[in-house]
This record gives structure tokens, C-alpha cells and sequence, in this order.
């Protein structure tokens, strides 16, 4: 465990908590977001990793439903259940809940995805990568045009690129179709994403 009091200058080492000292080139800070949860928790509702809601995003209190970073819900692609921080997540469970509320509920079910643009990198995530027990590569890291398959159980779980967006949206669609590719396959640049067959 490690904790960042301050930066100044160029980084050479990072001090942890017990004292021990690592070298560092390079540190990189992820930081997720606390839900505030305080004001539902005086209501009653459920609270775990957030505000716990079921598959059509609704509370125990079919009146109220909880949506975006807050919300822990149940989810196809985490294998369980599951809080997302992210742009597309809240848009996507806004959909559901208006759909909801107006009567047609559909059970949330849309393929997690990510993206940053770090100066020359477009990073592009779909699914969630946790529990993988296989990981194969497609592409040249070298080159900086690369993405990483996440196998979990035999069955492709989350696909990263690195400036390979025809692999991103490609993955969206195996992820979410359950359409099978193999490790071998997704390491195959000769293997078209779109119909693996």
C-alpha cells in the first residue's frame, strides 16, 4: 500500500507506507471515484459497493431507481455484480431507466467500454478484464498499435487496444454477441475480427 502525500520534480522513487522504498522511472496514479452514498443510506435502500439495484436498475423501492457511478448492479460481462465509472455506462443505464419508466424494462445488459486519449494513444477498452485467466496479444507493442485479448473460462471477456479502433469496435460486438473467437484466433492479425469463423 502506498500513499502519495505530494509531487514535486521529477520522480525517482516511491516510499510505502511500511517504509520500504521502490525505484521508480515512471508512477502512474489510477484513481476511482467514492460514491457518495450517505443521503440514500438514511433511506434505507440496500448500500454495498453503491446503491444495490437489480437488473432493470430499480432499488427495493420500485419507485426509485439508481443509475451511473453509484449504481452496484448486476451484470452479464462482471459475472456478478459490479459499480461501472464511466461516461458510457451512465448513458447506457439512463436509456434503461427512461425505458423503464415509461414501461417497457429491458434488463441492463450493454457491453462495458472505455477510452482515453493520452497524447498519441487512443486506449480503448470493452468488457471487463477481471478473473482472466489467459491474455494474448494481437499486433506489435513496438509499433504502438497493439490490442490485448482477456480470455476468462475459454471464452473472450475484454478486449484493450492501443491506436487500434478497428479492434475496439470489433470486440464490442464479439463481447456482446457471446460470438466465439479462440486465443489463437485473436492473436492471428491474418484473422478477420468482424467474422472469425
Amino acid at each position: 500500500m502506498s500513499e502519495i502525500i505530494g509531487y514535486q520534480g521529477r520522480v525517482s522513487e516511491v516510499v510505502l507506507i511500511d517504509g520500504s522504498v521502490c525505484p521508480a522511472d515512471l508512477i502512474l496514479v489510477g484513481i476511482g471515484v467514492v460514491p457518495n452514498i450517505e443521503l440514500v443510506g438514511e433511506t434505507g435502500l440496500a448500500l454495498s459497493n453503491g446503491i444495490v439495484v437489480d437488473q432493470y436498475l430499480r432499488t427495493e423501492d420500485e419507485n426509485i431507481y439508481a443509475m451511473g457511478d453509484c449504481a452496484d448492479h448486476p451484470n452479464p460481462f462482471a459475472g456478478g455484480r459490479v459499480r461501472i465509472e464511466s461516461v458510457q455506462n451512465a448513458v447506457d443505464q439512463a436509456k434503461c431507466v427512461a425505458a423503464a419508466i415509461v414501461g417497457r424494462s429491458e434488463n441492463y445488459h450493454a457491453v462495458p467500454w472505455f477510452w482515453t486519449d493520452q497524447f498519441d494513444i487512443k486506449l480503448q477498452m470493452a468488457g471487463l478484464s477481471g478473473g482472466c485467466s489467459q491474455v494474448v496479444t494481437r499486433g506489435e507493442p513496438e509499433s504502438r498499435k497493439f490490442s490485448v485479448f482477456y480470455f476468462r473460462k475459454g471464452r473472450l471477456a475484454a478486449v484493450d487496444s492501443v491506436n487500434r479502433p478497428g479492434d475496439h469496435l470489433a470486440a464490442r460486438k464479439l463481447i456482446g454477441s457471446g460470438m466465439q473467437i479462440t486465443p489463437e484466433q485473436a492473436a492471428d492479425p491474418s484473422v478477420d475480427l468482424k467474422a472469425p469463423g
